[in-house]
């Protein structure tokens, strides 16, 4: 039986021998069985730690992953502002680190685990860096066109956040366009 499983029996039971619900003996001897014959609150112990252990192990996996994909989505943004000489190949790149980005979000570990806000977070700052370089590179005088990017990108995380029901994608699209709008009004 999981770990978790059999620390919630046992806490149930001593409830119920606190609460006098089942006979106190009935109760030694289910807790007594659940313990597998050890004492319940050594077993407890032992459980506890072990799961407090996991639960870091786990923290530690999600905080690695999420530096990692942080720092490959920003290295790549880097390398498509610094290496002007080569759009195309830097665009690609980035587009290529997205669809791994996507790809891993897609898969059900990462969903399990609770992976998938960072890589979603990272596809985000990708393709906002992405649309920017496409801008400079190849648009660099039309800000009309600057602005569509924005809003297209500031549309998109807005849809995202109300489809996966993602706050920080909801609040980041709405400021975003907020703040598009006010600078279209204070720039007439």
């Amino acid at each position: 039986m999981a770990i978790d499983k059999k620390q919630i029996i046992i806490s149930e039971i001593r409830y119920w021998k606190a609460n006098k619900l089942l006979p106190e003996h009935y109760c030694d001897f289910l807790i007594t069985l659940y313990a597998q014959g050890e004492d319940p609150d050594e077993v407890a112990e032992q459980e506890l730690s072990t799961l407090q252990i996991e639960r870091k192990q786990l923290r530690t996996k999600q905080f690695m992953i999420f530096l990692i994909s942080l720092l490959l989505a920003g290295v790549a943004s880097i390398a498509m502002f610094v290496l002007t000489e080569y759009p195309v190949t830097t665009l690609t790149v980035a587009a290529v680190l997205a669809m791994i980005f996507l790809t891993l979000v897609s898969g059900k570990t990462f969903i399990k685990k609770g992976f998938a806000p960072f890589l979603y977070i990272s596809m985000a700052f990708l393709l906002l860096m992405m649309s920017l370089k496409i801008w400079t590179a190849f648009f660099d005088e039309d800000t009309t066109l600057l602005i569509g990017l924005l809003v297209l990108n500031c549309g998109l995380w807005l849809f995202t956040g109300r489809l996966l029901k993602l706050l920080y994608f909801t609040i980041s699209g709405s400021l975003g366009l907020l703040t598009v709008v006010a600078f279209l009004i204070l720039s007439i």
